[in-house]
């Protein structure tokens, strides 16, 4: 208790170098936790898109589609029937499922003619496993039987579209031979997802099975769960149940799907890493300054008090709890600031489309508002770390000015 009043005691006497030090800490502290939340939100708004607007939390498609989905083949096929949607319908957690039959086109208005991506789509199921319908911004979404169209706002304007215009689709049929189809514009959406505004049009699902001679075909089956902890465990179910009976069909989760977002977030956690790296060491660096100069001061009460009879271990005792204070107010200190930031931000929000234009160029499938996301984990951890690494960098300095000779000490030899 002794050792704890002295170290508390010398903390206070340079009151100055101590908070220049504990603010060098809390700095770095509050600009990580600020990363942190950032990172988290910006991860947060990713996966909820993909889950919400393209992929669903789980789908059943073709073992050999899966290998080929990034061309968009109009072969391995599957069929939407009875026994199949019984399998579906019996898992646990869930809630809708929805056909997608996927294809490519060229969309032309006339004159100019842009590669896009077509969905043909069942209104009525599609809208209860996604919320694309939540995006209209004029119109209304289309129906089914009816020779109809629903695009991206954006990529409405690029093609010089409006509302209640006729576009036509120029595309390959599965025996290869060109087909077209004309569809009335009847809504215009602007989702979170830059991708889906740019390059998808959706069409009536029987329009697209009878234009490409496909019918009671679809590329997938795309479900819909209670709640996305469940998919983990609903997948392996779901796989068990396909292999069981219908082995050419396999599950996929929405993580499957996203790949190049979970490979991003994974470099940003490594970043996020290197981040702390540096903060720590700036952080060490503070640290030992501080411990040196002020066993420079001390010298010679460092002679006395082992002159006194203080021992080695004790003497490095005293400067470690010392660092260990230092690292502490910084840690609370950003931890505050951080806390301050990221509440702003949680309320409020980034607006990324006006911050940093559009998003999709930076690989991302978000834009509109981010919101920072609180990891009161990270909170712990940072105060706690920055405590170890103050103690961990106290350590030589503390062990250095506590060899002293006593006697050379007391009479000011600083070698």
């Amino acid at each position: 208790m002794f050792l704890f009043r002295l170290a508390l005691k010398n903390l206070t006497r340079h009151k100055r170098r101590v908070l220049i030090t504990a603010s060098i800490i809390a700095v770095g502290i509050a600009l990580f936790l600020i990363y942190d939340s950032v990172q988290l939100g910006l991860n947060r708004l990713s996966f909820n898109n993909i889950r919400n607007l393209e992929t669903g939390h789980l789908q059943v498609v073709n073992k050999n589609y899966w290998q080929k989905r990034d061309k968009v083949p109009l072969d391995n096929l599957i069929s939407e029937d009875k026994k199949l949607m019984q399998i579906i319908n019996s898992i646990s957690d869930y809630q809708a499922a929805a056909p997608q039959l996927k294809f490519s086109a060229n969309l032309n208005n006339g004159i100019d003619e842009l590669p896009v991506v077509v969905y043909g789509i069942e209104p009525n199921k599609y809208q209860q496993v996604f919320m694309t319908g939540k995006y209209l911004i004029e119109g209304e979404m289309l129906e089914s039987g009816e020779y109809e169209a629903v695009l991206g706002k954006r990529l409405a304007e690029l093609m010089e579209f409006k509302l209640g215009d006729y576009i036509t689709l120029v595309f390959r049929n599965n025996q290869r031979t060109f087909n077209t189809i004309d569809a009335k514009i009847t809504g215009l959406i602007h989702t979170n997802n830059p991708t889906i505004n740019n390059n998808f049009v959706y069409i009536p699902l029987d329009i697209t099975q009878r234009s490409l001679n496909l019918e009671n075909k679809v590329s997938q089956i795309v479900i819909r769960l209670n709640q996305v902890e469940t998919v983990k465990k609903t997948k392996q179910e779901l796989s068990t149940k396909l292999a069981a009976t219908k082995n050419d069909l396999e599950a996929h989760s929405w993580r499957d799907f996203a790949g190049e977002v979970i490979a991003m977030s994974k470099a940003e956690t490594a970043e996020k890493v290197t981040i702390m790296g540096l903060i720590l060491l700036i952080a060490a660096v503070g640290i030992v300054n501080t411990i040196i100069l002020s066993s420079l001061e001390r010298i010679k009460e460092i002679g006395m008090m082992k002159a006194l009879g203080l021992k080695e271990r004790e003497i490095i005792l005293i400067f470690i709890m010392e660092a260990a204070g230092i690292g502490f107010i910084g840690g609370v200190i950003g931890s505050f600031l951080g806390g301050i930031f990221i509440l702003y931000l949680n309320i409020n929000g980034i607006d990324l489309t006006s911050l940093i234009g559009n998003v999709s160029d930076w690989g991302l499938p978000v834009m509109g508002k981010l919101y920072a996301v609180w990891n009161f984990k990270a909170f712990i951890f940072v105060i706690v770390f920055g405590v170890i690494i103050s103690v961990v960098a106290s350590i030589l300095p503390a062990r250095w000015a506590a060899k002293k000779d006593p006697v050379e000490a007391i009479y000011g030899n600083h070698n």
